[in-house]
């Protein structure tokens, strides 16, 4: 049953940064974006240049959504490790008081 129970800790712990590193690289892809459309806005009159303003604030707020989102579980990801590794310390520490 022990091996059913295996705990890759390394990988547990490379996955949440490649997640947290992902929702960082997503945000400077989203500023340069956003630069774009700031940059474009100039070219657009009317009710096209507010309707452009309008889909940024809406992408704006869907990329603050996305970000946390996904920020929320490379750091729900990576405070697992941290617990499954305080309660495998424990678990043995237990363990070996009994059996000594």
């Amino acid at each position: 049953m022990a091996d059913d129970l295996a705990v890759d800790l390394a990988a547990l712990h490379v996955g949440s940064n490649h997640v947290l590193d992902g929702v960082g690289e997503a945000a400077v892809e989203f500023v340069r974006h956003e630069d774009g459309l700031a940059d474009a806005a100039s070219g657009w009159v009317g009710s096209s240049q507010r309707a452009l303003a309008h889909l940024a604030a809406r992408w704006e707020a869907r990329h603050g959504q996305h970000k946390l989102a996904v920020g929320g579980l490379g750091l729900h990801v990576a405070e697992a490790m941290v617990e499954y590794r305080s309660n495998e310390g424990a678990s043995c520490g237990v363990l070996g008081s009994v059996a000594g």
